[in-house]
């Protein structure tokens, strides 16, 4: 039997005119989240900002909690695909490159864009139940990510055996309060000055 034809509008399907309304949404969440701040940001300026009614606003997401919990979404598999990157480039590098190369490709992530700063480390904090779990279910993957490059180092016999889970605690700790302050300093000091500060710091934590 022959599939019934795709019903098209404006030449796209209604699976493309969902997929392009539910970026726009969370484009929007993006400016405005990471501008105004989640709890100043209502539902019907998220749908003005982003050129969506609130009937469609609810086709796609159940609330103004589940738009927070999606754009922080994006803002996780971003940063989660270029550490990875990072690692996969440096595999067979001397330790020392593989940590300042993950910690990098984290910040720039987050860094390169005041938005997605204030997101990750102000707006979801204590935001909701779900989203303070996806959050920190976040800093848990980070923090494997350290105890793998040290488990590693330590088999190559680069460097001693630490307690990797507790420094990669310390480290996510240290990022979110530099990054913080960062944001919030006038004059702002180079975003590059304090990514090789924290990469050394990082460094120095598992190799000393």
């Amino acid at each position: 039997m022959n599939e019934p034809p795709v019903r098209r509008y404006s030449g796209r399907s209604v699976d493309e005119w969902k997929a392009a309304r539910r970026e726009r949404l969370l484009d929007a969440a993006l400016e405005l989240f990471g501008t105004e701040g989640y709890p100043a940001t209502s539902v019907e300026r998220l749908c003005g900002q982003a050129k969506v009614s609130t009937r469609h606003f609810y086709h796609e997401f159940q609330n103004k909690e589940a738009v927070l919990l999606a754009v922080h979404a994006q803002l996780i598999e971003l940063a989660v695909r270029s550490t990875g990157e990072a690692l996969a480039a440096t595999a067979e590098a001397p330790v020392e490159q593989r940590i300042g190369a993950a910690v990098e490709g984290y910040l720039r992530t987050i860094m390169t864009d005041l938005r997605r700063a204030r997101i990750s480390f102000v707006e979801v904090v204590g935001a909701s139940p779900a989203v303070e779990e996806q959050r920190i279910a976040f800093r848990e993957l980070l923090v494997s990510s350290v105890v793998r490059i040290g488990d590693t180092a330590v088999a190559r016999g680069e460097i001693k055996a630490k307690d990797f889970r507790f420094l990669g605690l310390c480290f996510i700790g240290a990022v979110n309060t530099v990054v913080y302050d960062w944001m919030l300093a006038d004059p702002r000091p180079p975003e590059q000055q304090v990514q090789v500060a924290l990469r050394d710091l990082a460094v120095n934590l598992m190799t000393s």
